[in-house]
């Protein structure tokens, strides 16, 4: 379990990070970003979460995570899939690989 703490209001947040997906060929980040996401799916079936909110919940440097989620999808751990709405907005949805998820429910 990795622990974040917010300093200025010190409360304590954990993320859950599934040893079967530590045990694979992912770095310490990579395997933290996919657990997180991996989480976040669980509802809906993808990921809408911003890079900035993220950020935010890892405690992660923006560059950091645009080089995991590539490394991420390079492995087929992921797919990113991005469509345009209104005016120049974007949607993104993250997509978890079905073995993945075969491998975070043993």
């Amino acid at each position: 379990m990795l622990g974040v703490c917010d300093s200025k209001t010190m409360n304590n947040k954990y993320l859950n990070i599934n040893l079967n997906i530590m045990n694979t060929n992912l770095t310490m980040p990579e395997s933290i970003v996919l657990s997180y996401i991996e989480g976040l799916t669980r509802k809906k079936g993808y990921c809408y979460a911003s890079n900035k909110s993220i950020c935010s919940a890892l405690k992660m440097n923006d560059r950091t995570l645009y080089r995991v989620l590539t490394k991420l999808e390079d492995k087929e751990y992921i797919k990113r899939v991005t469509k345009s709405v209104g005016n120049g907005g974007k949607e993104r949805k993250i997509y978890v690989s079905p073995d993945v998820r075969l491998v975070s429910s043993l």
